[in-house]
């Protein structure tokens, strides 16, 4: 009789590892899904067995009908559980720590790049951390069923852009950048920082007041002061670091330039066809609108730059009536129904600008391409998809000249 409840336990044991390593292989990372598939095939093989024996055991259908439903509700009670501790990965916002003592003042000041790029390479924990944020929003309502699939969703994207993002890349270069052309000015050091992850502001902020810097510069490689940044800034003041002699400045966004509105649209004429033929899509990122009634200034931003691009464009020949404004995300038009538009128009080349993602983000490439296929163009029409412009030598000039004004703002 033990050697019988053994072999009971054995069979639900292995049904819910079963389960367990589903959520696994859904969620891990490539690398490590070959450890959860080798688990999950091992627990089926251990489970497969234990329901031989018993059926062997018992000699009666019942007993075989039970023991199918015990294998099955412990498989799914495993991928439930699994996926229910998912939300363990999540970075939970811990009250920032004041810095008790700081060393002596270099004399220098330090300057922060801010860009909103992404992990270089799928994340568990960065994944899990936005779909909590998006969850605490009430932007998303996913059950324990569907939440792996988000993070299968996510691991996908990646794959679909050879593994790897080239956003983060891209804000360390446009740093290096930065700091080339700064050499005779009083910054002494040039960091990179993002809106999230392990290098945040608050993080990167700590560091640099942590290595002499009393002076502190942040400018944002971003078109508008999105919430994410409005939330960095609260947290970096939380550190309360200027009671410590330490000075913090932020300049602008880059939403009133008008050297990156033409820089922008130099580079849309640059592959402009016949005037009368080419259509262009403007591309910007927009909000959700729960988003939209705490910070409103994005959205105006947003606009603002969308519309001096479009008026640069125009300047330089295009037809108004061809120069189209869509959103990647959260509004409308989409880029979809936008090129289906300029097509009807009898355009025969769109140009797609991602006019507010300074980086080449999986959002402004694969989003977008994956978009342009939906709307199932005619094979005359071209279609072309411009990268990120944070690498063009204007971009970088543009935060040099908005930092140094900012440090203006620091002296006493």
């Amino acid at each position: 009789m033990q050697d019988v409840a053994r072999i009971w336990m054995v069979l639900v044991t292995s049904a819910l590892l079963v389960g367990v390593c589903v959520v696994g292989m859904l969620v891990a990372r490539r690398s490590v899904e070959r450890v959860f598939a080798a688990a999950g095939v091992t627990a089926f093989l251990s489970a497969t067995w234990s329901f031989a024996l018993l059926s062997e055991a018992y000699e009666r259908a019942d007993a075989t009908v039970y023991a199918v439903m015990f294998a099955f509700g412990a498989c799914v009670g495993g991928y439930a559980l699994a996926s229910t501790l998912l939300g363990i990965l999540s970075r939970k916002t811990r009250p920032p720590i004041e810095l008790s003592l700081l060393p002596h003042d270099t004399g220098q000041a330090a300057l922060v790049i801010l860009g909103d790029d992404e992990p270089v390479h799928y994340e568990e924990r960065a994944t899990a951390t936005a779909l909590d944020n998006l969850s605490e929003e009430g932007l998303l309502h996913a059950s324990v069923t569907v939440l792996p699939f988000l993070f299968m969703a996510q691991k996908a994207r990646y794959g679909a852009v050879g593994g790897s993002s080239k956003s983060g890349r891209e804000l360390d270069e446009l740093a290096e950048n930065v700091e080339s052309s700064l050499k005779s000015t009083p910054f002494g050091s040039v960091r990179a920082a993002s809106l999230h992850g392990r290098r945040d502001l608050e993080t990167v902020v700590r560091a640099a007041a942590s290595s002499g810097y009393r002076r502190i510069v942040v400018a944002a490689a971003m078109v508008g002061e999105s919430l994410e940044l409005d939330q960095g800034k609260r947290r970096v003041a939380a550190l309360r670091l200027a009671e410590k002699g330490v000075r913090i400045a932020y300049a602008d966004v880059l939403a009133d330039s008008d050297r990156i509105a033409s820089l922008v649209a130099s580079r849309i004429m640059n592959v402009a066809g016949d005037p009368t033929t080419t259509g262009v899509i403007l591309v910007g990122a927009a909000q959700p609108d729960a988003r939209s009634k705490d910070c409103r200034l994005y959205d105006e931003q947003e606009s603002a730059f969308l519309n001096r691009v479009r008026m640069r464009v125009a300047e330089r020949g295009l037809f108004e009536s061809n120069i189209r404004v869509a959103w990647s995300d959260w509004r409308v038009p989409d880029v979809t129904t936008a090129a289906r538009h300029l097509a009807a128009l009898g355009c025969l080349r769109i140009v797609v600008a991602p006019v507010c993602f300074p980086l080449d983000s999986i959002q402004s490439t694969l989003d977008i391409q994956i978009a342009l296929r939906q709307a199932r163009l005619d094979a005359s029409v071209t279609a072309i998809t411009l990268s990120g412009y944070a690498a063009d030598p204007g971009f970088a000039e543009e935060l040099r000249e908005r930092a140094l004004r900012a440090l203006d703002t620091t002296t006493a």
